[in-house]
């Protein structure tokens, strides 16, 4: 990151993860109550629900991260065209600000034409972007094989991470896919 996004990034209020995630908890459970929601409503996919969508994403993948790195990754949401979010997590003396953005491979109903390849394909328009992470969750059925995941050579970024609901309150994030992949599976959190 450059001085001024460094800057900015420090004047942030930043959520934890784990606290954000039993929170959506309680407002999920709400809703289920409502038998009138639409399935779209219910599942956070209308426009006015993208926000928070992107929230429970953003908390999602860093309370995976929180559990690998063994330390409290919290978030910033922002509203910045090349990513969806801060996270942040102090190592020693250092404090990190890493800058994510969010991509989504959904479920087939809402689009049939989207392949994972595709979409990490476009992942080579954020040129020179060597401080972003890309945290892409996979909402479709069907078995994935790490192995076989490339990253195209013009995708220039600092990471490249998958998520995925792996069972019920179950998830697991693989990657990275630019560096070292390792798996990380994880219980959704508890109250």
């Amino acid at each position: 990151m450059d001085r001024t996004a460094l800057n900015e990034a420090k004047s942030l209020v930043y959520r934890d993860a784990r606290v954000a995630l039993i929170e959506l908890r309680k407002l999920e459970i709400q809703i289920a109550q409502l038998d009138h929601l639409s399935e779209k409503v219910r599942t956070l996919r209308t426009t006015d629900l993208k926000k928070v969508r992107e929230y429970r994403q953003a908390a999602i993948f860093c309370y995976g991260m929180s559990l690998d790195l063994e330390r409290n990754v919290r978030f910033c949401p922002t509203d910045r065209s090349d990513h969806d979010f801060i996270a942040t997590w102090q190592a020693d003396d250092t404090h990190h600000f890493v800058p994510v953005q969010l991509k989504e491979l959904v479920p087939e109903e809402l689009n049939k034409t989207l392949t994972l390849e595709r979409l990490v394909d476009s992942l080579s328009k954020y040129k020179a972007s060597p401080d972003l992470t890309v945290a892409i969750f996979l909402n479709r059925e069907g078995r994935f094989d790490p192995s076989a995941f490339q990253i195209p050579s013009t995708v220039d970024v600092a990471g490249v991470w998958l998520v995925s609901n792996i069972g019920t309150d179950k998830w697991r994030i693989i990657g990275d896919f630019i560096n070292q992949v390792r798996v990380i599976d994880f219980d959704y959190p508890q109250a």
